[in-house]
C-alpha cells in the first residue's frame, strides 16, 4: 500500500511522543527553535521575579524586626532567614543582597539564642538524698530547658550554622550554659562560691564535714543529672554539627568538673585524721562510681584530659586513705592513757574503734580497690584468722589487723586493775562488745564465723578466770576438811560471811553491760555457790559439850538462808555498789 512523505512524517511524529529514539535526526526548523528559547526564557523570568519577591518580603521582615526590640514573630523572621538563605545561594545581584540581609539578620539570632539559653523559664529538678537532712537540703537549681525552649533553641542555631555563624553561635551557647550550670553545681553543693584549696586546707573539721557530706551527693547528681542534661542539650542545639556541639559541651562543663576534682584533690592533701576517713572513703567510692559515665559523655580530647585527672585524684585520695588507715592502727597501738574503767565496764576506745571498722566494713568493695596492692598487714596463721574469711579480700586483712590490736591493747589495760576477778570481767566485757559487733555487722562476712568461734570460747576461758579469782576462797572455806584440827562450824560461818559481804560490797559496783552475758554469769555462780552452802548447812554439826548450847552456838553465826544468797545474787554486776542489810 502507498503512502505519501507527509503522512509519514506525521506517523513519525505520533510515535515519538512515546520514544524519544523515533524523533527526526534533522534539526527543528527555526521558528520551532525560536518558539521553544523563547518559553524558556519567559519561565526563567517568572522564577526570577517570584525569587526577588520572596527575598524582598524576608529583606522586609529581617529589616522591621531588627529595628524593633519585640520578640514576637520570631516564627516569622526565621522563615526570613531561611528565604534569605536561600536567596543567597544564587548568582547575580540578589545573592549579594541576599548575604547582607543573612548577616544583618546574625545579631538578632545570637540575642534570641541568649535570651532562651538564660531563661528564667528552665525547670528545676528535684534531687533527693538518703545522707542528707531535708532541712538541709539547698534548693535544687537545674537548668534544664523546657521541650520548647529547647525546640526553640535548635531552630535558631540551625540558621546560624547554615549561615556559617558555627563560632559565633558556639560563644553564645557556651557563655550561657557555663553560667547556669555553675550556679546549679554551686546549688549542690551549698555555696555560691567555689571553695579555694587553701581555704579546705583551713577549714574547721565541723564545716569541713558538712562539705564532704555534700560534695558526696553532689558528684553524683551534677555527673547524672545535670552534666547528663547538658549532654542531651548540646546534642540536640548542635545536631546539624556533631562536632561542634561536643567542643561546645566539653567548654560549658570543664568548670564544674574541675571545681568538683580540685574539692577532693585538696581533701586528700588535707591533713590526715581518723575522723575523716568515712567520709573520705565516700568520697573515693562516689568518684569512682561516676568515673565511667563522666568519661562516657565526653569525647577525643576532653574525655582523655578528664578521664586523666579523675584517675589522679582517685590515686591521691586512694594513698591518703591508705596512709591513714596505717595511722589508725598505730594510734591503736599507741594508746596510753593509765586510768582503768569504772566497775570494768566497755573501754571507749574499744567502742569507737570496733564501731568505726563497722563503718569502714560497709565500704568493703571500695576499700579492696584502694588496698588491692597493699601488702598484708599480717602474717601466717594470724592473717587467715584460723582458717576463716580473712584472708579472701584485703579489706577482710585490714580489719583482722586493727581488730588484732585492739584486742591486744584490751589485754594491756586489763592490767591496770588491781583485783584479778575485775581484771577477768573488763577482758570479759570487752571481748563480748566487739564478738557482738562483728555478728551483727559486714564485718562477720569480712573476718569469717571460726573468728567468731574461737573468740567466743576465749569468753568462757575469761569467766572461768573470773570464777577462780573471786569465788575460789569463799568456796573453800564452805569445804568440809574434816580432822580435829579443822576450823570450827562458828570460825567457817564467820569467814564466809566476812567474805561473801566483801564481794557483794565490791562486786555490785562491777558493770556487766549486756544483759544475757550478766544473768549466764550470774548463774554461773550460783550453780558454784548454792550447792556448795546447801552442803556447809546440812553438814553434821560436831558435838562439843551441851548438845543443845554447841547447836545454838553455831546456828547464830549463820546469817544466810540459801534464799537469803540466791536474792543477793540478784544484786551483782549492776553497777551500783551496795551494802549487805
Amino acid at each position: 500500500m502507498a503512502v505519501s512523505k507527509d503522512a509519514a512524517d506525521d506517523m513519525m511524529r505520533v510515535l515519538s511522543i512515546y520514544d524519544a529514539r523515533l524523533l527526526p535526526m534533522s534539526p527543528p526548523a527555526e521558528g520551532e527553535a525560536a518558539g521553544e528559547a523563547y518559553g524558556c526564557d519567559e519561565r526563567e523570568a517568572e522564577e526570577q521575579e517570584q525569587e526577588e519577591e520572596a527575598f524582598a518580603a524576608a529583606e522586609d521582615v529581617i529589616r522591621r524586626c531588627n529595628s524593633s526590640s519585640s520578640s514576637s514573630g520570631m516564627i516569622d523572621y526565621l522563615y526570613a532567614v531561611d528565604d534569605a538563605l536561600a536567596a543567597a545561594a544564587l548568582q547575580g545581584g540578589l545573592a549579594s543582597r541576599a548575604a547582607e540581609a543573612v548577616q544583618a539578620a546574625m545579631p538578632r539570632l545570637e540575642e534570641e539564642a541568649r535570651a532562651l539559653l538564660c531563661s528564667s523559664s528552665a525547670r528545676r529538678l528535684s534531687l533527693s538524698s538518703d545522707d542528707l537532712d531535708d532541712a538541709a537540703s539547698p534548693p535544687d537549681a537545674s537548668p534544664r530547658l523546657s521541650p520548647r525552649a529547647t525546640a526553640s533553641v535548635r531552630g535558631v542555631a540551625d540558621r546560624m550554622l547554615r549561615a556559617g555563624y558555627g563560632p559565633e553561635l558556639a560563644q553564645v551557647y557556651v557563655t550561657a550554659r557555663r553560667d547556669a550550670l555553675a550556679e546549679a553545681v554551686a546549688h549542690q553543693l551549698g555555696a555560691a562560691e567555689p571553695v579555694a584549696i587553701e581555704e579546705v586546707l583551713r577549714m574547721e573539721w565541723a564545716v569541713l564535714d558538712q562539705k564532704m557530706r555534700r560534695w558526696n551527693h553532689a558528684i553524683r547528681a551534677v555527673v547524672r543529672t545535670l552534666l547528663a542534661g547538658e549532654r542531651r542539650l548540646c546534642d540536640e542545639v548542635f545536631a546539624s554539627d556533631e562536632e561542634l556541639g561536643h567542643e561546645c559541651f566539653a567548654d560549658v562543663s570543664r568548670g564544674c568538673v574541675l571545681q568538683l576534682l580540685g574539692f577532693a584533690d585538696a581533701v586528700a592533701m588535707s591533713a590526715r585524721a581518723t575522723e575523716k576517713l568515712y567520709r573520705t572513703l565516700g568520697m573515693y567510692e562516689a568518684l569512682a562510681d561516676v568515673a565511667p559515665e563522666l568519661e562516657a559523655l565526653f569525647t577525643g580530647d576532653a574525655r582523655e584530659l578528664f578521664a586523666a585527672e579523675v584517675s589522679a585524684v582517685a590515686a591521691r585520695l586512694g594513698s591518703t586513705l591508705r596512709r591513714t588507715i596505717e595511722e589508725f592502727g598505730s594510734a591503736i597501738q599507741g594508746e596510753s592513757s593509765r586510768r582503768p574503767v569504772q566497775g570494768g565496764e566497755i573501754h571507749p576506745m574499744n567502742r569507737y574503734v570496733i564501731n568505726y571498722c563497722g563503718l569502714l566494713a560497709d565500704c568493703r568493695s571500695t576499700l579492696d580497690m584502694i588496698l588491692v596492692n597493699t601488702a598484708d598487714a599480717v602474717d601466717g596463721d594470724e592473717a587467715t584468722g584460723g582458717g576463716g574469711g580473712a584472708t579472701s579480700t584485703p579489706s577482710g586483712r585490714c580489719m583482722l589487723e586493727l581488730l588484732t590490736r585492739l584486742l591486744s591493747k584490751m589485754d594491756e589495760k586489763s592490767c591496770l586493775y588491781d583485783d584479778a576477778g575485775l581484771k577477768h570481767i573488763f577482758l570479759m566485757n570487752n571481748l563480748y562488745y566487739i564478738v557482738q559487733k562483728v555478728m551483727d555487722s559486714p564485718l562477720r562476712e569480712l573476718l569469717g564465723d571460726d573468728w567468731i568461734r574461737r573468740h567466743r570460747g576465749q569468753i568462757r576461758q575469761y569467766e572461768t578466770g573470773y570464777l577462780r579469782a573471786s569465788w575460789i576462797t569463799v568456796l573453800s572455806v564452805l569445804r568440809d576438811d574434816g580432822g580435829s584440827a579443822a576450823p570450827t562450824v562458828k570460825d567457817k560461818a564467820r569467814s564466809f560471811n566476812a567474805a561473801f559481804e566483801e564481794l557483794y560490797r565490791n562486786q555490785t559496783a562491777w558493770k556487766v553491760i549486756d544483759p544475757q552475758l550478766r544473768e549466764e554469769l550470774r548463774i554461773a555462780v550460783s550453780e558454784r555457790l548454792i550447792p556448795a552452802y546447801r552442803s556447809f548447812l546440812s553438814r553434821p554439826r560436831p558435838q562439843t559439850g551441851s548438845s543443845s548450847g554447841s547447836r545454838h552456838s553455831a546456828s547464830k553465826h549463820v546469817k544466810y538462808t540459801l534464799e537469803d544468797l540466791e536474792d543477793y545474787m540478784l544484786d551483782f554486776f549492776e553497777g551500783v555498789q551496795k551494802f549487805v542489810k
